[in-house]
């Protein structure tokens, strides 16, 4: 067995109960955390649906997974695509709360931004792709470049305050840098992800690894927050 692969593999599972374990052992009280806690849950129980079908054979349960989930077979094929495009809807939503309480100076843009989104994604999924087939290139990347823009917002409010001596003592100021360094670095991957799994299967299987590294470091990020809280 392939050890390292298998690490970077199930990522997605065991980096979402890094923050998840911590938050049970130091208990952190802030408002700001439910949305970040909802979004960690949501992570885990989704990323563990996919590894679980994706490593059915390996484990054991092809059988079980056929059974239980054959309202994503098409044919002989699973998709598990859908999971993707719910964790990334459901991620800006639980995401825009998060800014909505610690940078509340931007409310109405949230809004606007919020609303024209779900617009969006309703449009895109009735008319032009389909939720269970598809990998949502176009949903990631408008996710990421809402994240980023929301991400920039709270680096202004911050750097306005004179009052903050420190950022780094801010407990949200480590989500939003894991955040920034997670939608930057993975914007391209985003954007042609969809093209490369029809065209280049393989490879967009190994590009997903430099995903997969990106979100061991921005759990790791959320982790540092759930510790600073006092």
């Amino acid at each position: 067995m392939n050890w390292p692969k298998e690490i970077l593999d199930w990522s997605e599972v065991w980096a979402t109960l890094v923050p998840l374990i911590l938050y049970l052992w130091v208990k952190p009280r802030a408002a700001w955390i439910r949305p970040i806690l909802f979004y960690l849950l949501i992570a885990l129980l989704l990323s563990l649906v996919v590894d679980i079908t994706w490593k059915c054979k390996d484990l054991g349960i092809q059988e079980w997974v056929e059974k239980t989930f054959w309202w994503l077979y098409r044919g002989k094929y699973l998709y598990t695509l859908i999971f993707y495009n719910i964790n990334s809807f459901l991620r800006l939503l639980l995401l825009t709360w998060f800014f909505y309480l610690v940078n509340p100076l931007y409310k109405k843009t949230y809004t606007i931004i919020t609303s024209l989104f779900l617009v969006s994604v309703i449009i895109n999924f009735v008319f032009f792709e389909s939720i269970v087939l598809s990998f949502s290139s176009r949903l990631f990347t408008i996710e990421a470049s809402i994240i980023l823009f929301y991400c920039l917002l709270y680096y202004y409010t911050v750097n306005m305050n004179d009052e903050i001596k420190s950022p780094l003592a801010l407990p949200p100021f480590w989500i939003v840098m894991g955040l920034t360094l997670y939608t930057s670095v993975n914007f391209l991957i985003f954007l042609f992800y969809n093209y490369l799994i029809n065209a280049e299967k393989n490879y967009a299987i190994s590009i997903w690894n430099v995903h997969n590294l990106i979100y061991i470091v921005l759990m790791l990020s959320i982790a540092v927050a759930f510790k600073k809280v006092k």
